[in-house]
This record gives C-alpha cells, structure tokens and sequence, in this order.
C-alpha cells in the first residue's frame, strides 16, 4: 500500500536523524492499549478521558513510528492486527511495571538503602565520620566511610564505588551529578615560632628564608596552591611534599619550614601544632570550596539530608572554634 510505503520512508528518515530515540512512550502505549482492549476508539476514549481524536492521533502516530499497521480499521469491532497482538502484550507487560514504580519509590522513603558508600576529605574525616555513623544508621543496611585524595573519590565515584563524596572537587565537567555546597574557605599561612613578631606577607622573601612544605601535587591542596603561586609568578622550589595535613603540620611545628593550609587543615590536626601559628595568606587570597557530589535521583532525599547535615555541623561546632584560633580571619570561613 502507498500508506506503508510512505510509514517504512518516514521510518528510515527517523533512525538516521535519532537512533536512539524510542518509537514511542508509555502514554501512547497506554492509549494503544486501551483501544486494543476495548475494540474501539470511541470505547477507549471515554476510559481514558480523552477525545476520539485525540486517541485516533495517537495511535496513527504510532504507527508511523513502527512503519506498520497495528489496528484493523476494516473489520467491527476493530482488532488489533498480528503486529498490534505483539505490541499489545509487551506493552501491557511495560506498563505493569511502570504501575508498580510509584508506590515502590513512595515506600523507599521509609525503607533502608541497602548500602551507602562515603568518600570524605581527609580535613573533615576525622569528627564527620563519627556523625555521619550516627545519624545515617536509620538510612542504610551497610554504611561505608572512607578519607583519601579527592581525586580517588572522584574515580571511585564515577566507577560507581562511592554513591557520595564530600570533596574539594565539584566535578562540575561530569553531568548526571547533584552538587550541594557545604562552605567556602580561606587558605592562610601555618608558620613556625621563629617567625613570630617578623613580617610574613612577602612570600617570595619568605621562601628565601625558609623553605615551603608542600602538599603532594596528586593532591587536589598541592595542584591548587601550585596554581597560585604560578599566578603570582613566585618559582618557589620543590623540596618536601606530603599527601596528608598531618605531615605537613609535623614538619612547620618542627621549625623546618612554612605552609599554605586551610583553617579546616589546621582544626584537623590542631593537636600537632605546638609552638607554630596561622596567619592571613596576603593578598591576593586564595580559597576554596567543599561539596557535597552524589549521583541524581538514585539516593532520593538522603543527599540533601547529608548536605543539611554537615552544614548544620560546621555551623555549629567548626565555624565558632575556627573563630576562636583565627579571630582575624573575618568572612575567611562561610558555611553555605
């Protein structure tokens, strides 16, 4: 017939425009259904509450999608044809459980994740994973925190090893991801006592004096810190470099050398300080921005809760300790 004919052409022009794109949705099938079952276009319609036309449409539609004949139009009552029987039983299939998603996804919100999987900064590891156990034991079976690089939580959460990550790296390249800002920071100067009542705010004079105790340059800290001194044109030589605050603290407090950190870095390891102390990083300043990353819709809620959370946390128990140490800091340190 000219009719399919013309079907089978417009096919082919749609599969080599979008290859991906289904022949159609779950509404049309459920009109399609509907008319199949009730052996009428007029019959269906009042079921589903729409106009004749409007079903006559959508069906004509689909079967121009699927370049075939779907329904008989010259026997009463109308039957679907052999290619309609076939789409009528995958579709009833397809729309069962399309049914059943609702109220499965209604009764996950009192039911628990059967695993959540937690990559947090090693400068808020320590206090949040202890919080984090606590309060997400109503969320999930089996709970899994673990610190490390922000690069290894990046990968680990694109592999699927990690449903969340608390990280300075928003991953704002990848799509497909819920991103919650939990606070921005200010980096500062961590300095030994010999440098105390000296003038600290030229850190190329300062450098010449006393070495930088870097952060590892697999370390999203040590790229970011490399970056700016590059920005200032400052060639300050690479001697000792560390993956964790703890061993840089460990070697300023020893007097061997000055670090850029962050005041979360330094609450971090606040007990191995000893006789070293913050001040303000001169201008211009540098800072950076935690978050929280997880992928969309698979958690539901229980990102945001998180987020809601660990702000509320660093509100109140980071924000006023950070005060204490740092008075000068000012708007150093913004909780979002």
């Amino acid at each position: 017939m000219s009719q399919s004919g013309s079907r089978t052409t417009d096919l082919k022009k749609d599969n080599t425009t979008s290859t991906r794109s289904l022949p159609f949705d779950l509404k049309a099938l459920e009109v399609f259904v509907a008319v199949a079952e009730a052996k009428g276009f007029t019959a269906a319609a009042k079921r589903l509450r729409l106009t004749q036309s409007a079903v006559s449409q959508i069906v004509s539609q689909l079967e121009d999608a699927f370049a075939v004949e779907l329904i008989d139009r010259k026997v009463k009552p109308l039957a679907p044809t052999v290619a309609g029987r076939l789409l009528h039983r995958e579709a009833s299939s397809l729309l069962d459980a399309a049914r059943r998603v609702v109220p499965v996804v209604r009764e996950s919100s009192g039911a628990k994740l059967p695993r959540i999987g937690i990559g947090v900064i090693d400068s808020l590891f320590g206090p949040l994973s202890a919080i984090l156990g606590v309060e997400l034991r109503a969320f999930t079976e089996q709970l899994s925190i673990v610190s490390g690089l922000t690069q290894a939580h990046r990968a680990a959460l694109l592999n699927r090893e990690l449903d969340i990550a608390i990280t300075a790296d928003a991953l704002d390249d990848i799509d497909g991801l819920d991103r919650f800002l939990l606070v921005e920071e200010a980096f500062i100067l961590l300095l030994p006592a010999v440098r105390r009542g000296k003038k600290n705010d030229d850190l190329a004079e300062l450098s010449a004096r006393l070495p930088l105790v870097w952060y590892s340059g697999r370390s999203q800290m040590g790229q970011q810190i490399e970056l700016y001194l590059r920005r200032l044109r400052l060639k300050i030589p690479l001697g000792q470099e560390y993956d964790s605050t703890e061993g840089v603290v460990r070697m300023v407090a020893a007097g061997a050398g000055w670090a850029i950190v962050t005041p979360l870095c330094i609450l971090d390891a606040v007990s191995l300080i000893g006789s070293a102390f913050c001040a303000p990083l001169p201008s211009p300043g540098l800072y950076r921005q935690l978050s929280l990353v997880a992928r969309r819709t698979e958690m539901g809620t229980v990102p945001q809760y998180i987020a809601a959370l660990m702000r509320r946390v660093l509100q109140d128990r980071y924000a006023p300790e950070i005060r204490r140490l740092m008075p000068w800091l000012n708007n150093g340190f913004k909780v979002e």
